[in-house]
């Protein structure tokens, strides 16, 4: 089973959201990975991911928020089955 964490910064004002993805992902352990919701795809994250070793699937969920599943680079037990590597 993996273990997800839920981090919810619809609502929070820039650069929050950032920060605390940063700060999440930072936390992530083998077979973990962190669910983010956002109410809009926060494209300037994915390069800072990147930089740091993260590996990421982000898609709109609804018109009201995307969803981004983070996960360290190479964690195969973290990974989505479905995912390929953004």
């Amino acid at each position: 089973m993996i273990n997800e964490t839920v981090l919810d910064v619809r609502g929070l004002e820039p650069p929050e959201p950032l920060e605390k993805a940063l700060d999440g992902a930072a936390a992530l352990q083998s077979g973990e990975r962190l669910r983010m919701i956002h109410h809009r795809e926060p494209c300037l994250l994915y390069p800072l991911l990147a930089k740091r070793g993260f590996e990421h699937l982000s898609g709109a969920k609804s018109e009201d928020y995307y969803e981004i599943l983070i996960w360290r680079k190479g964690d195969a037990a973290a990974a989505p089955a479905d995912s390929t590597p953004k």
